[in-house]
């Protein structure tokens, strides 16, 4: 009986340490998307937000609901460059 509880104990101080640097190992090399910064959020209410997403040095305007992601305007940036300071 003592055997039995010693082998366990020693099978879950293997096992815990084992599993927990496994899936930070995997967690890491699954982070993909390093280059998609959120830069600014509106929410619109419930439900409902406006993004503004940076991607490969270009910005999207993202409509945001439960059910769908639309993509009102892209290159905002080039958009304010071109109008200029009001």
């Amino acid at each position: 009986m003592i055997w039995g509880l010693v082998r366990m104990v020693i099978a879950l101080l293997v096992i815990l340490p084992g599993t927990f640097f496994v899936t930070r190992w995997y967690g890491q090399r699954q982070r993909g998307g390093q280059d998609l910064r959120v830069k600014e959020v509106l929410s619109l209410g419930s439900n409902r937000a406006l993004y503004v997403v940076e991607w490969e040095d270009r910005r999207y305007l993202l409509g945001v609901t439960n059910q769908t992601i639309t993509l009102l305007d892209l290159d905002l940036q080039a958009d304010m460059e071109e109008e200029g300071p009001e």
